[in-house]
């Protein structure tokens, strides 16, 4: 009954609009471009004003999107509020936010911050079908939507729709004409390369434009007998514009593009328009300049619009044209949309290694559960969170009055195991580099509940080597068992040791295991409780003196960390406290308590582009050895600015400190995106080798003045200048590492 009652409104729509004035069925056809897009809002816009209404849409690529919310019946003013609303940029970028990690992923974030493009499997080293997997991209476009059901035929719409995609396979243009409109937009805008391609009804489909980006052919199939065509693709460049191999690749790229596009053009008649925009100065992939695009589009349509709207009679007919929008108003009543629902059933079509119930446990959905569109999304963004996922895609259903939520998982198709790596780079511009690189892999989803096997290798100033079997103990995710080894090597300079020497310089190197049982409260929060055995050299520069120790015991420790960045953070706040009670056995000393205490503060706030950032952490060892074994250590950027990285070591440790950053200006697009910071710090705090030495007056001054580019790709890098009552240095940073 639903699809009759459809049916005759479609046939009332294409033979009763405008019945006083018999009047041709008129087709739009929109190209890909990006945020050049826009221009086709502008072009919505003039045919409302001239009153000529849309028989048929068909788009491509960005034309897809703007022809799919044309088609769902919203007007030319509520497309651009929803447009102008959505952060296009993160459709290009998948990863989460530091917000959404659980505490094991952001420490291993902070720390690896350049997540390789490779992963490993039985078939060798693999990489991922595009740069971005289409998340986000999927999660804007339903958002879009409003999570609009799966329809038949798009000719259901308030418009009949038609998007135009690329076979991959074939390479030829692939129609789409039915299904879920989000599905359906995501495919055609799949940009080969940056976007994986939509694997729909057998095929790899990805951007229409390569193959057809201004589908006039599809308008005059659907049965338009005028089409408004709205050319914004890219021109051929000039000799001059000729300059990088760069150019020579994008050249090529337009004129597959173009070819197909001036194909199209020739299939026009002399009713039909072509209205092709000056996009100078508008980049596709800017999306802050679609504003601009929109004022082109008009200014370019005004006229042929016009005309045609004298020509077929329309410009005046401001009643008949709400007759057609009040058609068209009715036909988007019939649309069964979810902006807010009742969940009745969850159906699990899971593709991954993880139990059923992990997943499950992982969303949160009740039944019986009122929720948003918004709501729902964010329990996606929380499962896509765990990091195993390629996709994790949705769609409702109303099935015999329930609301049905059908959720796909898709592991990573080049997993399951992947690649990391860290780069800090610490320079004085004096004395002293320090320089790391590192380079890790993770083995995951070893069992049903998602254990992992972790491996890291560092190299540089800073010697190191970490293995670590983790896995969850429970469906929630909650509780988990992790052992551990690591080797570490390093260089300190020891304070108040001697009274003959201001400073001994020792090399320390140690070989740790560890294996805790840990309770996440919250995904942000998490209780540990475990053993820990360290078993080290120590060997004093210049001195012929050396000891070996062992250091055991059990420990407990606390994280809690809600911050949006490491480095530069606006929101959330971080505590941690860690406590062992260390046995100590050095050489043929006697087995002494070391107890051994540790925690370190982030607390973040500010207004607008103005940002706090109240810092802090202590430490202490109960060390009795004349070299204390677990050392605590002071020095860098941030923690007694002017000093190098760790040149203060002793037995106690005391540091607090308010930073101050300002967003001077953030480079914003598909490809790269970074905030560019100013401003400085104001710290104070020492070390000492006797708790008795600890007081306000031995303490240190310091300050620095920085200024930062906080990448996603490298994390930040800084150039900084401290200085403090006895030293200044100018710091160079590439990574966290301070």
């Amino acid at each position: 009954m639903p699809r009759l009652r459809n049916s005759l409104l479609l046939l009332v729509f294409l033979s009763t609009a405008f019945s006083v004035v018999a009047r041709p069925k008129i087709g739009l056809a929109l190209s890909g471009g990006g945020a050049k897009g826009a221009a086709h809002l502008g072009v919505m816009q003039l045919l409302e004003e001239y009153n000529v209404p849309v028989d048929y849409v068909a788009g491509t690529s960005m034309g897809a999107y703007f022809g799919a919310m044309l088609a769902m019946g919203y007007t030319a003013e509520e497309i651009e509020a929803l447009t102008f609303s959505i952060h296009w940029e993160s459709g290009f970028v998948d990863d989460v936010t530091r917000s959404e990690l659980s505490l094991r992923s952001k420490k291993q974030q902070d720390d690896y911050q350049i997540s390789l493009p490779l992963g490993l499997n039985e078939k060798g080293i693999q990489i991922p079908k595009g740069a971005v997997q289409g998340q986000t991209m999927a999660e804007i476009l339903r958002f879009a939507t409003s999570n609009l059901e799966a329809l038949a035929s798009f000719d259901e719409l308030a418009i009949p729709y038609r998007a135009v995609a690329t076979d991959m396979a074939e390479m030829k243009a692939y129609i789409l004409e039915r299904g879920d409109l989000a599905v359906a937009m995501q495919a055609s805008m799949s940009v080969p390369g940056a976007l994986r391609p939509v694997e729909l009804d057998g095929k790899q489909l990805s951007d229409g434009g390569v193959v057809n980006n201004m589908p006039v052919d599809v308008l005059k199939e659907m049965g338009a007998d005028i089409i408004i065509a709205v050319d914004i693709g890219s021109r051929l460049k000039k000799q001059g514009q000729l300059n990088t191999a760069v150019d020579v690749v994008d050249q090529l790229s337009i004129f597959l593009t173009r070819s197909g596009t001036e194909r199209q053009i020739a299939l026009l008649s002399a009713d039909d328009l072509l209205i092709s925009p000056d996009m100078t100065g508008v980049d596709t992939a800017d999306f802050s300049a679609m504003p601009l695009a929109l004022q082109r589009g008009k200014e370019a349509g005004r006229e042929p619009i016009a005309e045609l709207a004298k020509r077929i009679g329309v410009i005046d007919q401001h009643q008949e044209y709400l007759a057609y929008r009040k058609i068209v108003n009715e036909r988007k009543a019939q649309l069964k949309l979810h902006e807010e629902f009742v969940v009745s059933r969850i159906e699990l079509n899971n593709d991954s290694s993880l139990s059923d119930e992990v997943i499950l446990a992982r969303l949160k959905l009740n039944q019986g559960e009122l929720l948003s569109k918004a709501e729902l999304e964010e329990k996606i963004s929380q499962l896509y969170a765990l990091g195993t996922f390629e996709r994790v895609d949705y769609r409702i259903s109303t099935e015999q009055g329930e609301n049905v939520i059908h959720v796909d998982t898709q592991e990573k198709s080049w997993g399951p195991g992947y690649f990391d790596m860290k780069i800090g780079l610490q320079e004085n511009f004096s004395d002293r580099t320090e320089a790391n690189i590192g380079l890790g892999f993770t083995l995951t989803n070893l069992n049903d509940l998602g254990a992992e096997w972790r491996n890291e290798v560092e190299i540089g100033s800073i010697k190191r080597l970490y293995t670590e079997y983790y896995s969850p103990i429970t469906e929630s995710l909650k509780y988990s068992w992790a052992i551990s080894a690591e080797y570490d090597k390093r260089n300190r300079r020891l304070y108040g040791i001697s009274e003959d020497f201001e400073y001994l310089e020792a090399s320390f190197s140690d070989l740790q295991f560890r294996t805790h049982l840990a309770w996440n409260y919250q995904p942000w929060q998490e209780w540990a409780v475990g053993l820990a055995a360290k078993h080290g050299n120590i060997e004093v520069n210049g001195v012929a003196a050396e000891a070996n120790y062992w250091l055991y015991g059990p420990y407990f420790k606390f994280d809690y960390d809600t911050l949006n960045s490491w480095a530069f953070p606006t929101q959330g706040k971080m505590l941690d406290v860690n406590f062992t009670l260390y046995h100590e056995d050095v050489d043929e000393f006697s087995s002494v308590l070391a107890p051994s205490f540790e925690t370190r503060w982030k607390v973040p706030f500010g207004w607008d582009k103005h940002n706090f950032n109240w810092f802090g952490e202590y430490g202490s060892t109960g060390s009795d050895f004349i070299i204390p074994t677990d050392a605590q250590d002071l020095g860098g950027f941030l923690r007694l600015s002017g000093f190098t990285y760790e040149q203060l070591s002793g037995r106690y440790k005391a540091l607090t400190g308010l930073m101050y950053f300002y967003q001077l200006h953030h480079y914003q697009s598909p490809a790269f995106q970074a905030p560019v910071f100013v401003g400085g710090s104001l710290e104070n705090g020492g070390v000492w080798n006797n708790s008795s030495d600890i007081s306000y007056d031995s303490a240190i001054w310091a300050g620095s003045v920085f200024m930062a580019l906080d990448t996603s790709m490298l994390g930040p890098i800084v150039l900084a200048y401290g200085h403090n009552q006895t030293e200044q240095t100018l710091y160079l940073f590439i990574g966290n590492d301070f």
